[in-house]
């Protein structure tokens, strides 16, 4: 059909292409520390919640989307 749907375009226009200078950009995003329930992965060094944890092995704790 023809017709914008007026989310997609307010979605397209705080869309930043890859490259794009973000140099006068400041964020502003609150970090936590790691939690008691949660383990940092060894292979993607993300931070997963206790429940993606897919096994441990030698002290290495790997999540289940790097175990798949």
């Amino acid at each position: 059909s023809g017709v914008v749907d007026e989310d997609e375009t307010e979605a397209a226009e705080g869309f930043e292409l890859p490259g794009a200078d973000l140099s006068g950009e400041e964020l502003s995003v609150r970090v936590l520390p790691r939690q008691a329930d949660e383990f940092t992965c060894a292979s993607c060094f993300l931070v997963h919640h206790r429940s993606q944890l897919a096994y441990e092995k030698n002290g290495q704790q790997i999540c289940s989307e790097c175990a798949a």
